[in-house]
């Protein structure tokens, strides 16, 4: 018999696999990936990374460059704090993309490593015939990649066409300022997918658990029942039934040796007679010339089971293996978050800072001030609620993943912690003693390079972060623009005063003139 194996994750990550090579960000072999599905290092992919990045940077500084005649005189105009900032976050995208670029080179064979260890752990839950689907992956990434290609082109387009003129042939390069925030969304979206696909897993080992402790109480009212009034798994009770003597054969080979006694003793008594219900529930008799051509089907009992019922052993064995699987895949998600923890602390930088950022330049844009080059997207509100859904919403969905996956792996124990309750048996419940204890000690929470953990209480204090530094820049903005004009009241006042003073001069010696003058001449005249 061939072994059985499974579809590995990154099948479903094709589309996004050739994207990403298409546009040089991922550094991994192409063929490999393509004919056996791993992710392997490849020299010829390093190169092609690095000379994307080296090509990006460059024309992103020629865009820079070109763009910004309308900055040299920011600082005369507005606040030295509007210049500080807008020279700051011109760079903070490009930052951000050198980071994911930097990541990917310097981890080609964990990355790698990631997904073989997801592969084996598919196969061990597999043999404990818990079986994990990934057919929502590649929906999600379809649909993760389309939307962000889709908020990049209107963030883009509408710019350019409403904010850059685009007559001239450097408005081309406008072009590139979309690259670093496409590369960032590009790898989040790897890092969610497999985040995701960890998630899914934990939720697999939950429901197998709750499963457990579902058929083991729905046994236990059976038994205290003692009536059969279940409704899953049944097993022929012949004791109550008219069976064709040609057919007894075939339930003494099929049914165990109590319900064959029963069958014996049964064969004594009248037979009840057949019915039937018609569409109104209504019991109906069947005509006796029809029972003698036709076999009634037999009713059943429902008759449960339990993996919890079965030998001590096997449990033990079951959900110790289960509870390792658990341990494995909170292993796999300490690496994936120490992979990604340099790219993720940048994005939350990026994030908290260009939303700020954006916000005070649309306040500046409305007030009729000047504000930095490449944010003049600022002076939209349509574009600007268009780019702050987008980048907020890859911050807010990577950190509700994070807190939905740390959550679902420590809702195991609790579901370990049903079985040994509902199972009502002193040894079961030393052994789920001992494996919750295990899983307390092996719970996975992901941070931001440990400077702080992801969860919504961060995204809380952030939001929050966020509103307060804005209401201080606009009051240093307030501020500045007071004394500004308060500077410019004074010199208008010092040139009235000179002008009023030179004007008198002039006065006193236009008089001074004409009384010395203008009698004599008057004289001389008559």
């Amino acid at each position: 018999m061939a072994h059985q194996t499974v579809q590995p994750l990154l099948v479903h990550f094709g589309t996004l696999f050739n994207f990403c090579k298409m546009i040089g960000l991922y550094p991994h072999d192409l063929q490999a990936f393509r004919s056996v599905h791993t992710l392997q290092q490849s020299k010829r992919g390093a190169l092609i990374v690095m000379a994307t990045m080296f090509g990006v940077v460059v024309f992103y500084n020629l865009l820079i460059f070109f763009f910004s005649g309308e900055d040299h005189d920011l600082k005369a105009s507005q606040s030295t704090l509007t210049f500080v900032i807008g020279i700051f976050l011109t760079y903070i995208g490009l930052g951000m993309m050198i980071t994911d670029q930097w990541s990917a080179l310097r981890n080609q064979a964990k990355v790698g490593e990631i997904y073989e260890r997801i592969r084996a752990v598919d196969e061990q839950l597999m043999k404990e015939n818990v079986i994990v689907d990934n057919s929502k992956t590649t929906k999600s990434i379809h649909f993760m990649i389309v939307l962000t290609v889709a908020c990049e082109l209107i963030i883009l387009i509408s710019t350019y066409f409403a904010l850059v003129k685009y007559n001239e042939w450097k408005s081309i390069l406008w072009l590139f300022s979309c690259f670093p925030t496409l590369y960032n969304s590009l790898d989040k979206i790897w890092f969610v997918s497999t985040l995701n696909g960890l998630k899914h897993r934990f939720t697999v080992i939950n429901t197998a658990l709750e499963d457990m402790v579902v058929s083991h109480e729905r046994l236990k009212r059976w038994t205290e029942n003692g009536s059969g009034g279940g409704e899953v798994f049944r097993r022929a009770s012949i004791a109550n039934v008219s069976i064709d003597p040609s057919l007894e054969y075939l339930y003494k080979e099929l049914t165990h040796v109590e319900a064959v006694k029963a069958y014996n003793m049964a064969r004594n008594k009248i037979s009840p007679i057949a019915h039937s219900l018609n569409s109104f529930g209504d019991a109906k008799e069947t005509p006796k010339k029809l029972q003698k051509f036709t076999l009634q089907p037999p009713t059943f009992n429902m008759v449960y089971e339990s993996e919890l019922s079965k030998d001590i052993e096997k449990v033990e064995e079951k959900l110790n293996n289960l509870c390792q699987l658990h341990d494995e895949i909170c292993e796999i998600g300490k690496l994936l978050n120490e992979l990604w923890s340099y790219p993720i602390l940048v994005l939350m930088a990026y994030g908290f800072l260009i939303f700020t950022a954006q916000l005070y330049f649309l306040y500046c844009a409305t007030q009729g001030q000047n504000i930095p080059s490449l944010f003049r997207s600022a002076k939209s509100a349509i574009i600007t609620t268009i780019f702050l859904s987008y980048t907020a919403g890859k911050c807010i969905y990577l950190i509700y993943l994070s807190w939905k996956t740390s959550l679902e792996s420590k809702r195991t124990g609790i579901c370990l912690h049903k079985c040994g309750v509902v199972a009502d048996n002193n040894l079961l419940y030393e052994i789920v003693n001992h494996l919750s204890l295990k899983l307390l000690n092996h719970s996975v929470d992901f941070s931001a390079c440990g400077f702080f953990t992801l969860d919504m209480e961060t995204l809380y204090g952030v939001s929050g972060g966020i509103t307060s530094y804005l209401i201080i820049l606009i009051q240093f903005n307030l501020a500045a623009q007071q004394a500004k004009d308060a500077s410019n009241a004074v010199d208008a006042n010092l040139y009235a005063q000179q002008f009023t003073t030179a004007s008198g001069n002039t006065t006193a010696l236009m008089d001074f003139f004409t009384t010395t003058f203008m009698p004599t001449s008057q004289t001389e005249l008559y």
